[in-house]
């Protein structure tokens, strides 16, 4: 009965959780098509959402090596990852693990160049254009909060 009770209480945790990152996420991803930048709170917030139910170790190399690739792309090509979403995906590395931040960088990577490849195509537009990254890297992030 007792195992009963606790896997309910973990699974509202996650519950609860899941719901305020996606919170997070969207102002996030929102903020970033009004402003192009992403506010310093919103990492802050995210690391401090992934202390709830936190595997440390999991949790620091997320930190550590998940925007490794996004800080080699902003210093090879200034105009376009930005120091915003490199942080971001720090604090979604920690939220979600090394395993879990480089899946999510992936599937919002994968989701990002096939939503611009296809705009792009249908405007006959061939132009190197900036566009906000975070809805993208949200939409992965979340993605892999679900399903892993």
């Amino acid at each position: 009965m007792i195992w009963l009770s606790s896997k309910a209480f973990w699974d509202n945790i996650f519950i609860l959780k899941g719901f305020i990152y996606f919170l997070i996420l969207g102002y996030v991803s929102f903020y970033d098509i009004k402003t192009k930048t992403i506010p310093d709170k919103v990492h802050i917030i995210i690391i401090l959402l992934g202390l709830i139910n936190i595997n440390p170790l999991d949790s620091i190399t997320g930190l550590i090596f998940v925007p490794i690739p996004f800080l080699i792309t902003a210093l090879l090509k200034g105009d376009g990852i930005g120091g915003g979403d490199v942080k971001l995906m720090a604090a979604n590395g920690f939220f979600l693990g090394l395993k879990g931040g480089f899946m999510g960088s992936f599937l919002g990577l994968a989701i990002a160049i096939i939503v611009n490849a296809i705009y792009y195509k249908i405007k006959n537009n061939d132009k190197n254009i900036s566009f906000p990254l975070a809805p993208y890297l949200s939409i992965g992030c979340f993605f892999t909060y679900l399903l892993f």
